[in-house]
């Protein structure tokens, strides 16, 4: 006998909060339609919008404050507009104080370090802009970053959202998707004064032996993973939050981790024109504000042997000349990546990427050594080993980005500012901090007065957009057991993820995804295991399982995993249901091939989770489709329908 169907309220109710959001997100492009055909949204705002505006195409673009602030800095301010730095914990260092003193950091990116703690972020940025703002000069706004990509890297865990990874939305397929999730993250960030997202990740994934990469990729065609990607951006720069394509020119097809060593990938400049670079092109052409280079060999491009974050053959030849490139090109993280720290060395490495053409370099450690990494670059300059014209460029394009995103206001006395060494007073616009335009910069960052912080962060109808692109993404790669029907005294035992969300919840399921299933079928039991289980938790998930009549057996990269191999294989032969959960890259089968169900859901966030109930018992239908394929297998495109 199948189990009684999910509310008919509660069914109403979600849908009316999905709809909600993505009908209030793409109208406030000037368009509306159903999310699986609908197509990104148009071009990032324009300079001095707020967001989610657009500037009226019959007036003329106003004036540029960039040239003015160029000329009003010093050496050692633009030069600081090209520094960005990390910070250890959740209040300003002496260091940091020292640096926006003297105006040597132009942004700063945040980590897990930070919390996720909602007010404590809002009152760090707060302090950050207000510090920048309190010299004697006049500073332009710091750049706030954060990786906030979704799935297996979200700097901020609850209660902001928990997002899907960008291949769940590569699975869901559609860019509507993708750049509804751009604007609720962009929301939830600008309210707590992070104006950066280091997302989108641009590459493709097409080898299987990736490690660092995978689910983070959209997918393994490039047309995919560019369509996605611009979406996302979009998304993001439309609510004023700069966008970050990652990692130029690609990183998807290498078998080393750059923290680890240094990756070479060695395909012609055919290979890469037609797959890797194609997501970059489509970023570039949709306008977005920056892109970041990674810490990767390849020999079509760079005669110089070196990574691509520090070879001018890369950043300036590739992507500034050919690819004509006119934002922020950035390094990745200058710290802790091998790749850097064990072939040049943090301090050396930044004075190559600065060379090379980097705009922006990060040093998201080095805590208590920032300032000294500050003064080699400098010496460099100085020494003539960096040309002041690489710093002129550099510092320009962060301004104008800066510009773009509400951080660079226009200088008071502009006309009389060209002096970069004018004294405070006397027509020097540090005089006038405390100006509207001053005030501005500092508030902009807060929460609009008709909604509370509180209800910005993990909104409803944010959580909701999650929750169906996560059902929409589950692809049903084998079937021999859906829709499943069980009388009321058949057990279903769900092996669950230990690195899932513990549920604070119903007695017997421990995850999201027991949850699921036991909304729909109350004679369910969950035991968690994690990604290496011991032999003691291996044998009670085998002793619970004795007596189910279907398993579902849900792991992340289990064909990675010997434990996972062996008791899924164990389980399987006993000749009882066994439905496969892929929960990270979809390559179980590939391991354990004689999996008869299986199914992709791409992540182990609730939102990837909470849809596989319904699934299993026909509730929903399967809409996902593989966007990697599965390697002997299955090709990318794959998924079934339930019957």
């Amino acid at each position: 006998m199948s189990a009684s169907p999910v509310p008919a309220a509660a069914r109403r109710l979600a849908a009316l909060l999905i709809c909600s959001l993505v009908l209030s997100l793409l109208t406030a492009c000037g368009r509306g339609g159903p999310p699986d055909d609908a197509a990104p949204g148009g071009e990032p705002p324009g300079v001095g919008t707020e967001p989610g505006d657009r500037p009226d195409p019959t007036e003329p673009p106003p004036a540029s404050a960039v040239p003015g602030w160029l000329a009003y800095l010093t050496l050692e301010e633009k030069l600081g507009q090209l520094f960005w730095v990390g910070l250890p914990g959740t209040e300003l260092t002496e260091e940091s104080r020292q640096l926006l003193a003297e105006g040597k950091v132009g942004g700063f990116i945040f980590f897990g370090r930070q919390g996720s703690d909602p007010e404590v972020l809002r009152r760090l940025t707060g302090e950050l802009q207000a510090a920048a703002a309190a010299r004697d000069r006049a500073a332009p706004g710091l750049v706030i970053a954060v990786d906030h990509e979704g799935g297996l890297v979200q700097r901020f865990g609850p209660p902001f959202t928990q997002w899907p990874g960008a291949m769940t939305l590569g699975a869901a397929g559609s860019a509507a998707y993708a750049e509804a999730m751009g604007r609720a993250m962009a929301r939830e960030l600008r309210a707590v004064g992070v104006n950066m997202n280091l997302a989108p990740v641009a590459d493709v994934n097409n080898n299987p032996a990736n490690p660092v990469i995978g689910t983070r990729s959209f997918g393994e065609e490039p047309g995919l993973v560019a369509e996605m990607a611009a979406a996302l951006a979009a998304g993001m720069q439309e609510e004023g939050v700069s966008a970050v394509a990652k990692h130029f020119p690609g990183h998807g097809d290498t078998a080393v981790d750059s923290h680890l060593d240094l990756p070479v990938i060695s395909h012609d400049r055919e290979r890469l024109d037609r797959v890797e670079l194609v997501p970059f092109r489509a970023a570039i052409d949709a306008g977005i504000d920056a892109i970041m280079a990674a810490h990767i060999v390849f020999p079509a491009v760079a005669q110089d042997g070196r990574p691509g974050s520090l070879s001018p053959d890369v950043l300036t030849g590739l992507l500034k000349e050919e690819l004509g490139f006119a934002g922020v090109a950035m390094t990745d993280a200058m710290n802790g990546m091998a790749a850097i720290t064990d072939y040049y060395g943090v301090d050396e490495g930044l004075v190559l990427a600065v060379q090379a053409g980097a705009d922006v370099v990060m040093v998201t450690e080095s805590f208590g050594g920032q300032q000294a990494l500050y003064e080699h670059l400098l010496q460099a300059v100085q020494e003539g080993r960096i040309p002041e014209s690489r710093i002129d460029d550099a510092a320009g394009r962060v301004l104008a980005l800066k510009e773009r995103r509400g951080l660079l206001p226009p200088l008071p006395g502009a006309a009389g500012a060209g002096g970069a060494h004018t004294a405070a007073g006397d027509g020097d616009p540090g005089a006038a901090l405390g100006a509207p335009a001053h005030q501005a910069l500092t508030e902009q960052i807060g929460v609009p007065a008709h909604q509370t912080l509180a209800e910005q962060i993990g909104a409803p109808a944010h959580q909701a957009l999650a929750e169906q692109i996560g059902a929409d993404a589950l692809t049903l790669v084998r079937n021999a057991h859906l829709p499943l029907s069980l009388t009321p005294d058949e057990q279903i035992v769900v092996i669950g993820p230990a690195y899932a969300r513990p549920l604070d919840g119903p007695e017997g399921v421990v995850t999201a995804l027991g949850a699921s299933i036991r909304d729909l079928h109350a004679n369910t039991a969950e035991v968690a295991l994690g990604w290496d289980p011991d032999p003691e938790a291996v044998a009670r998930a085998r002793s619970l399982a004795e007596g189910a009549a279907v398993v579902v057996y849900a792991v992340s990269d289990g064909h990675d995993a010997p434990a996972h191999r062996a008791l899924m294989a164990e389980l399987i032969a006993a000749g009882k249901p066994v439905i496969v959960v892929g929960l990270g890259m979809p390559y179980e089968l590939t391991a354990v091939p004689e999996i008869e169900t299986y199914v992709a859901a791409y992540g182990f966030r609730d939102a990837n989770l909470k849809g596989i109930g319904p699934l299993l018992f026909g509730r929903a239908q399967a809409r996902g489709r593989l966007p990697v394929a599965i390697p002997g297998h299955y090709p990318a495109g794959h998924g079934l329908s339930l019957p």
